[in-house]
């Protein structure tokens, strides 16, 4: 193998479609496995953010427990479709979101979303066949989309 400095080295675009190929590819090393779910990175500081009390008083946490059961069943692969379950890669720009990258997060995580009920979704990040909830987002505020900025 020959190694060229880095100056000479083309830089590879950060494109969606470049990471959801990589995503896929570092996935399915591990596609047999079933997806797991992790809270060790949860961060219910933020103003968006949401407690396990919040979600139980407004009758989201049932409804979350009994979806992510659910989704322990399958590889991770077989579960992202883009609707429900959404990767975005890097954490949205300051414009797209009301959150703050947290600090107990690494760099480099790979961001993506669960709908559980209408606005209310999960939000972490993949590792392999491990999903990190960082946040419980009751109010769609990770994510800004058309209809979200509007409200």
């Amino acid at each position: 193998m020959i190694l060229m400095p880095k100056n000479f080295q083309k830089k590879q675009s950060n494109s969606i479609v470049r990471k959801s190929i990589a995503l896929k590819k570092t996935l399915s090393n591990r596609s047999k496995e079933n997806l797991k779910f992790s809270f060790q990175y949860l961060d219910t500081t933020q103003k968006f953010g949401s407690s396990f009390k919040d979600w139980q008083k407004v009758g989201l946490l049932s409804k979350m427990l009994e979806l992510i059961q659910g989704y322990c069943c399958r590889p991770v692969l077989e579960q992202v479709d883009g609707q429900k379950f959404t990767i975005y890669g890097d954490f949205p720009s300051s414009e797209k979101t009301h959150f703050k990258f947290p600090k107990m997060v690494p760099e480099d995580a790979n961001w993506g979303r669960i709908h559980i009920t209408g606005p209310a979704v999960i939000v972490g990040h993949v590792v392999e066949d491990t999903f990190y909830v960082v946040f419980l987002d009751k109010t769609h505020k990770f994510y800004l989309t058309k209809k979200t900025i509007e409200n």
